[in-house]
C-alpha cells in the first residue's frame, strides 16, 4: 500500500512540472530555449538611460549609466556619444561649450526618439562653419530640448524636420546670423504637436526669430522677440495652434517682415493672444493665401512700414487694440472677411489703407 502511494505522488510531481514546464512562455521550443542560452546583458534594450556630459578645461567627457562613452575636444561630438549609446532617457549636459570647426555639412547635436536634452543653463556657443545646428532632428518623436542659451553663428539654432511631439522650454538665443527655432515639413511630411513653452527670450537673431513651416498643431507661449533681421515669429502653412503674447523690438526695421506673421496658405484655427511691436518692419502680417487666424489684441507703435497689414487674406480678424506712428497704421489688399478693431474703430473694407 505505501509503494502505491508513493509511486502516485511521484506521478502527481510529474505531471505538475510538466505542466509548469510548459506553460513557461520562454520555452516553447527548442529554437528559444537555444537562443535565450546565448543571450547576454547588452542583448537587453533598457527602457531608458542617463547620460552626462561635462567640461574640464578644454576636455569633455561624456557618461551613460557612469560609463564613459567619449573624452576629448569636441562639445557636440561628447553629446553624440552619450546619444548613440542611449536608447532613450535625459542627457544632461553640465558646463557650457564650443561647437568648433564644422564638417562642411549639418554639424549638430541629434537627439534620438524619446529623449531629453537638458542644458541646464548652459550656453552653446557657434564657432565653427555655416553649417552649425546646435540640435537637429529628422523623423523623430518625443524630444524635449530645455534650458539652454545658443550664442554665435548658427545656421539655425534648432532645426526640426517632420517631427512630432517636439517641445522646447526656456531656451534664449543670441546670434549674430542665422534662424531661431525652425520646425517644418521638409522630410516628408507634417511636424505635429509643436510645444514652445517657459521663458523663450530671442535678444538677437540674424533672420526669424521662431518659424514653423507645415505644423498641425502647436502651442507657442509667451515670445520676446528683439533685434531680428526678419520676422520675431512667422508661421507658414501651419494649422490649428495658438501663441501667447509676441513682444517685439527692432524686428526688420526697415524691411516688409513683422513682429509677428502668418504666410503661405497659413492657418486655419490659429490665435495670437496679443502682438505688442515696435520700431520694426510691420508690427501684425497675414499674406499669401493665409486664413483663418485671429488676433486677441494689439499694441503697434513707430514701424517703418505697416502696423497691421492684411494682404490677400482671409476670415482673418484682429479684435483690439492700438497702432499709431506707422505708414499706414492698417491696410487691408484683396481681403475676404476680414475685420480689424484697434483705435476705437472697425475696419471690414476688402481694399483700403487707413
Amino acid at each position: 500500500m505505501k509503494k502505491i502511494i508513493i509511486i502516485s505522488s511521484i506521478v502527481v510531481l510529474f505531471v505538475i512540472a510538466s505542466v509548469i514546464y510548459s506553460c513557461n512562455p520562454f520555452l516553447e521550443d527548442e529554437n528559444v530555449s537555444s537562443s535565450l542560452n546565448v543571450l547576454d546583458s547588452t542583448d537587453f534594450i533598457k527602457a531608458s538611460n542617463y547620460g552626462e556630459v561635462t567640461r574640464s578645461g578644454s576636455t569633455y567627457t561624456g557618461k551613460v549609466d557612469s560609463t564613459t562613452v567619449y573624452t576629448g575636444s569636441r562639445f557636440f561630438d561628447a553629446c553624440n556619444a552619450c546619444i548613440n549609446n542611449m536608447d532613450s532617457g535625459t542627457l544632461v549636459i553640465k558646463n557650457s561649450g564650443e561647437s568648433g570647426a564644422g564638417t562642411g555639412n549639418i554639424y549638430a547635436i541629434k537627439p534620438k526618439s524619446n529623449m531629453v536634452l537638458d542644458f541646464s543653463g548652459t550656453t552653446v556657443t557657434c564657432n565653427g562653419d555655416a553649417y552649425i545646428v546646435p540640435v537637429q532632428a529628422d523623423n523623430k518623436t518625443n524630444i524635449t530640448v530645455k534650458n539652454i542659451t545658443v550664442t554665435g553663428t548658427p545656421r539655425y539654432a534648432f532645426w526640426f524636420r517632420t517631427c512630432s511631439n517636439i517641445t522646447f522650454e526656456n531656451i534664449t538665443i543670441n546670434t549674430t546670423s542665422g534662424l531661431g527655432i525652425r520646425v517644418d515639413d521638409s522630410k516628408g511630411g507634417w511636424s505635429t504637436n509643436l510645444k514652445i513653452q517657459g521663458n523663450i527670450n530671442i535678444q538677437r537673431c540674424g533672420s526669424m526669430g521662431i518659424e514653423t513651416y507645415g505644423v498641425d498643431g502647436f502651442t507657442i507661449g509667451n515670445v520676446t522677440a528683439n533685434n531680428t533681421g526678419e520676422c520675431g515669429v512667422l508661421l507658414n502653412k501651419s494649422k490649428n495652434g495658438s501663441v501667447g503674447t509676441v513682444t517685439g523690438n527692432y524686428n526688420c526695421r526697415g524691411g516688409g517682415y513683422a513682429t509677428f506673421r502668418v504666410a503661405n496658405s497659413n492657418g486655419p484655427n490659429v490665435t495670437c493672444t496679443k502682438v505688442y511691436s515696435r520700431n520694426s518692419g510691420r508690427g501684425f502680417f497675414s499674406v499669401s493665401g493665409s486664413n483663418g487666424t485671429t488676433v486677441g489684441s494689439v499694441d503697434i507703435a513707430n514701424n517703418t512700414s505697416h502696423g497691421i497689414f492684411l494682404e490677400d487674406a482671409s476670415n482673418t480678424r484682429v479684435n483690439g487694440g492700438t497702432v499709431s506712428g506707422c505708414n499706414p497704421n492698417v491696410q487691408h489688399v484683396r481681403c475676404s472677411n476680414c475685420v480689424t478693431i484697434v483705435n476705437g474703430q472697425t475696419y471690414t473694407a476688402n481694399d483700403g489703407k487707413w
